[in-house]
């Protein structure tokens, strides 16, 4: 039995000395970084091309084909605005990411969405391609066959804005009579990209729509509510953090000013201190609910989905200590794998946190202005595992201890 007793405590204690080991083992410069992120990259590229990445999220998640590739192509897209000088990591990027996009437009990745709705398979599929294409041209405008490609853009704009226009409510249709703003954002954020690359054509209809989303916040916190009712946009469910963590990443660019209050709102709100570590709670401070399908797990509260969307969400902001931070904690608990071509987290096991995890960092990346990082900025949790640990060892040792402390 003692043996047995022995045994735990020593994993409990390796447990402990990992989390604080990998607290410390992240702190790269920006080049390092890049570096850091392109292993995860490659680990992602292999399972889409070669163990059907995309169906396997599909079988988990409703939009999990779509999702994993779209995050995919804007990781690389990310990475490449954040080293525009760099042609060749650029050609890779645009390979890739071309690579996703086309991947979201096949007929068996657009199955599952309706073509009957405006716009046109609905507000998810239409904005998160429309997103991800607009990406590709702010990265570059002349790679091969980019003509074809920025006609397309205008093309899906002018749908999304088309169907926005003609609407009275602010929050369109994801699927069949189910609306979920952070969607409508995404598409909204495809015609602010497509206004900074090309002639500007949409300011118009941004204007009047971000009107209609102010006046249509929920009334308690201010904030934009997780899902709507389809014909009226009516609150189904207020603001969330997983669903506000991804407004919030693409919200500057389409109102910074907007952005700027609603941050302001979701750090008051649901942006926290768990067990020493930055953490963001899905639902706000004082309420209490469970994970779903749109969260993940929910557990002390926190969002696991909305923390690792934050690692981009804060960045964008330059909360640049906080978004590495986040990171630094993701990376502690990841069950991280690592070798020289590759990284992955929880052991590989679902690719999906992998996809969000690249995307926030390649975000991150852009604001990381220099190594100036504290070191220390988590001594709290160093000193109480140290504490924790010494308890437990001198819990298991008790008697040897009475016998030195008799003598």
């Amino acid at each position: 039995m003692r043996k047995l007793k022995l045994l735990i405590l020593s994993f409990i204690t390796l447990v402990f000395l990992g989390v604080n080991y990998q607290l410390h083992t992240q702190h790269f410069s920006k080049a390092g970084s890049k570096r850091d992120i392109l292993l995860q990259l490659n680990f992602l590229e292999n399972e889409l091309k070669e163990n059907h990445l995309g169906e396997q999220m599909q079988n988990l998640f409703p939009e999990g084909f779509v999702f994993v590739n779209a995050l995919y192509g804007l990781s690389w897209c990310e990475i490449s605005l954040a080293q525009p000088y760099d042609t060749l990591l650029q050609k890779k990027s645009i390979e890739e990411a071309l690579f996703a996009y086309n991947a979201i437009q096949t007929p068996d990745a657009k199955v599952i969405f309706a073509p009957f709705l405006k716009p046109e398979y609905g507000v998810f599929h239409t904005g998160w391609s429309t997103y991800l294409l607009s990406k590709i041209l702010a990265v570059d405008t002349t790679f091969q066959d980019h003509e074809k490609y920025s006609i397309e853009l205008q093309k899906q704009c002018d749908k999304i804005a088309e169907a926005f226009e003609k609407s009275s409510i602010p929050f369109l249709e994801s699927y069949p009579m189910q609306s979920w703003p952070a969607d409508n954002f995404i598409a909204m954020a495809a015609l602010a990209n497509y206004d900074k690359t090309f002639t500007p054509r949409y300011k118009g209809i941004i204007e009047k729509w971000i009107k209609k989303v102010r006046n249509s916040l929920e009334s308690e916190l201010g904030m934009i509510p997780h899902q709507t009712h389809y014909e009226t946009s009516q609150i189904i469910e207020g603001s969330r953090g997983s669903s506000m963590a991804l407004i919030l990443r693409v919200l500057p660019e389409i109102d910074s000013e907007f952005g700027k209050a609603q941050y302001q709102l979701f750090k008051e709100h649901f942006v926290e201190t768990t067990f020493t570590f930055p953490s963001i709670r899905e639902y706000p401070k004082g309420e209490f609910g469970l994970g779903d399908i749109d969260s993940g797990p929910v557990i002390f509260g926190v969002s696991f989905a909305g923390t690792i969307v934050g690692i981009g969400t804060f960045a964008v902001f330059e909360d640049i200590d906080l978004s590495t931070q986040q990171y630094q904690t993701v990376n502690a608990f990841g069950l991280t794998v690592k070798n020289e071509h590759e990284k992955m987290y929880l052991i590989g096991r679902l690719p999906m946190a992998d996809a969000f995890i690249a995307w926030g960092r390649a975000t991150a990346l852009k604001y990381q202005k220099s190594n100036n990082i504290n070191f220390l900025w988590n001594w709290k949790f160093h000193l109480c595992s140290f504490l924790i640990l010494m308890l437990l060892w001198g819990v298991f040792f008790r008697k040897k201890l009475r016998k030195l402390i008799s003598f």
